[in-house]
């Protein structure tokens, strides 16, 4: 009975329905993200963990650096280099008289009269400065602490763009190498502490390098050519803001990318629409911007030359293919009569009038551009920097004249790429024509950093390849030793 009782009626196992799971949606990145995001991603520095832990290294060593310098300067432990207000008096004079301008712009936002601020006719980087000091004056008052966000900007961005240069034209590996050896330079990171303008002539330089080596390198769609030549663009507002007396400089280099570009293309074959679309835009800005954006620029009037009569001066200025060496005249001689007692001064003696003059000057000014200060001045106390100021520029020159016979190596040894041969040329004709002009060796310095910093991202490949290959030959020899066999 019970076994017809159980096949009558079975038991039936009631299943529970799975209760409904409330996935929560992903949250959306913020504007802000996406754009950091999108920003990474074009410089080549995405999801880099190594890339972004040197950076913060080098954030904490700038900070760092610039407390150090304040609280010298304010004991009064250095008081011939650093005076209260952190300013490098001994290798950075010009910031003292920035940092009194600045004090007075700030003073102009402080009580919002921005028209006076806007009217007041000092330079961009003091204007930017000022902007600091309207901010953080009031709590950490009028010094190198207040501009430190900004300065310490330059000084990252900066290095972001060593890293994408490098990392652009050869590799990750010779890219962090070269980051490592620009963020430590002495004399650069000691420039990036002070109120001066070549950190954002500098950056922005640089940024320039990098659109030109695209070119080269990658091949842009519409759209993107488009935004690259804008972005070259703004490098070169920020260029003719920064340092208007050496746009001929800049002229000329973006011309030198302009005919690799076209080299590129005969060699190819072929006609890259937007890489052209780009080329076009930035070329159009940099032909026009001397005459849309006002810029502080040294005029050619009424000058006196040592060894110049004023009939052959104007016959020049007659010419149209003669603005170049009349420019070259007239720079080179308000550097020299600009620094008459400096003690780094070099070749004040010589006056450039004439193009024959300028052609017989080149091997000397190749060689001022590159290697100074040369050896001779290693070991002679400076006037304002002292002897050990001469010591630490001999020591950067020397390692420099490594540096330089290793991008030579480089230059052979990838001599079919465009881009090394590029940026050789751009190092040539910035190198050469600070060489005509500048005959004070610490503005020099300064002026020469961008170029020397392109030298180093030469120079590391050729290292990291030496270094990798020494490895692989000792592994070699360890593996065909006897003890192996």
């Amino acid at each position: 009975m019970l076994y017809k009782f159980l096949r009558a009626r079975p038991f039936v196992i009631k299943q529970e329905r799975p209760k409904p799971v409330f996935i929560r949606p992903f949250p959306k990145k913020p504007m802000g993200a996406k754009i950091l995001s999108r920003v990474s991603a074009w410089f080549g520095i995405k999801k880099q963990r190594d890339f972004w832990r040197l950076i913060a290294i080098a954030a904490c060593l700038h900070v760092a650096l610039v407390l150090i310098i304040y609280l010298v300067g304010r004991v009064h432990l250095l008081s011939d280099t650093f005076d209260e207000h952190g300013i490098g008096i001994s290798f950075a004079i010009d910031s003292a008289s920035y940092r009194i301008e600045a004090s007075k712009l700030a003073g102009l936002l402080g009580n919002w009269d921005i028209a006076g601020w806007i009217a007041l006719g000092s330079q961009f980087h003091v204007k930017l400065y000022s902007i600091c000091f309207a901010t953080f004056g009031r709590v950490l008052g009028f010094n190198i602490l207040s501009n430190e966000p900004l300065n310490l900007f330059y000084y990252l961005i900066t290095l972001s763009l060593v890293f994408a240069l490098t990392k652009e034209v050869f590799d990750r590996r010779s890219a962090l190498v070269a980051m490592s050896i620009v963020g430590v330079w002495p004399s650069f990171l000691l420039h990036t502490t002070q109120m001066l303008r070549d950190p954002l002539f500098i950056a922005a330089l640089l940024l320039l390098f990098l659109i030109l080596v695209r070119w080269l390198t990658r091949t842009l769609s519409l759209h993107l050519g488009a935004i690259a030549g804008t972005i070259g663009g703004f490098a070169c507002l920020f260029l003719w803001l920064s340092r208007g007396d050496m746009w001929e400089v800049i002229f000329v280099s973006v011309l030198v990318g302009c005919l690799f570009f076209i080299i590129r293309q005969i060699r190819e074959q072929r006609l890259l629409a937007g890489n052209m679309i780009g080329v076009a835009l930035l070329l159009a800005i940099a032909l026009f911007m001397p005459r849309l954006v006002p810029a502080y620029r040294q005029t050619t009037e009424s000058l006196t030359f040592k060894n110049a009569q004023p009939t052959k001066l104007e016959g020049q200025r007659a010419s149209v293919w003669s603005q170049i060496p009349i420019r070259i005249t007239l720079l080179r001689h308000n550097f020299i009569a600009a620094y008459p007692q400096a003690g780094s001064n070099i070749d004040t003696e010589v006056e450039l009038v004439g193009i024959k003059d300028i052609i017989r000057y080149f091997p000397r000014a190749v060689l001022i551009g590159l290697m100074s200060p040369f050896p001779n001045m290693w070991f002679v106390a400076g006037a304002n920097v002292g002897l050990k100021g001469r010591i630490l520029s001999g020591a950067e020159a020397l390692i420099m004249y490594l540096f330089i016979a290793l991008a030579a190596l480089t230059v052979w040894r990838r001599r079919a790429q465009l881009s090394v041969w590029m940026l050789s040329v751009i190092i040539l004709v910035g190198a050469t024509a600070l060489g005509y002009v500048v005959v004070n060796i610490s503005t020099l310095y300064r002026m020469r950093y961008a170029f020397w910093m392109l030298v180093i991202i030469l120079g590391t490949d050729a290292l990291v390849n030496l270094r990798c290959l020494s490895f692989s030959r000792l592994e070699g020899a360890a593996k065909d030793s006897p003890s192996n066999l």
